[in-house]
């Protein structure tokens, strides 16, 4: 996502658009990309800053901590803003920035729970046939036992 500079001295602009979820970078393997960015900014620039506001939404696929199953988890970033200083470039670059706004929203362990449709709660944990493998590995139920023995 970027900005001439250039078209900022002139008059404000208005961003109303959708970018690839690809930009986030997901390597976890908890999560997916699943839908587009929507982002809404507007950028203008006075003598020499040059301010970025809006809100940004989107959403990730996470995988429950809990029940293992994937659940869609909305984001929205309400305020999101950016200010930059002289020496200005002539180009901006948002790309980053926008990444970063929406990855520190993200929970640190999903949990699909009352507001998501069909949340686990416990409901068919036990359920072999629906039972998706955990992305945290079979060894953290070895470290519960050993405290369990305690």
């Amino acid at each position: 996502m970027k900005i001439l500079t250039s078209m900022l001295a002139e008059e404000t602009l208005v961003i109303d658009n959708d970018i690839s979820s690809s930009i986030l970078d997901l390597k976890e393997p908890h999560l997916k990309g699943s839908s587009s960015i929507r982002i809404h900014l507007t950028a203008y620039k006075d003598e020499q800053t040059v301010y970025v506001y809006g809100t940004l939404k989107t959403s990730i696929l996470i995988q429950c901590g809990r029940c293992c199953n994937w659940f869609e988890y909305p984001i929205e970033v309400p305020h999101f803003k950016f200010q930059l200083n002289p020496p200005l470039p002539v180009e901006i670059d948002l790309t980053e920035r926008i990444r970063e706004d929406i990855l520190l929203a993200l929970p640190m362990i999903g949990f699909c729970g009352p507001n998501v449709a069909n949340g686990c709660f416990g409901k068919d944990l036990f359920n072999e046939q629906n039972k998706e493998k955990s992305i945290h590995g079979e060894g953290i139920w070895k470290v519960l036992e050993k405290i369990k023995k305690r």
